[in-house]
């Protein structure tokens, strides 16, 4: 997937199970500021997403991507390729 479809895909999640408004999901967005997200939300969003792109849920690998762009980036690198 290339980053524009990863972004995409990332504001549906959002949408669907936080109710953020997809014109809020920018790339400069942070979870806990703009987007309001709690710690329990981020957790619950590392499990939707690593399902979503094939990885293995690990709140470790996400700890220092607190901005939309960042977790956009890691999973375009991460996902598994075929």
């Amino acid at each position: 997937m290339t980053q524009e479809q990863v972004l995409s895909r990332l504001r549906e999640i959002l949408q669907a199970d936080f109710r953020i408004p997809p014109d809020k999901v920018t790339p400069q967005a942070t979870f806990r500021g703009e987007l309001g997200m709690d710690s329990l939300d981020a957790v619950d969003l590392i499990y939707l997403v690593s399902r979503e792109f094939g990885l293995k849920a690990d709140v470790e690998a996400f700890s220092n991507l607190d901005t939309v762009e960042k977790v956009v980036a890691y999973l375009v690198a991460n996902q598994k390729k075929g």
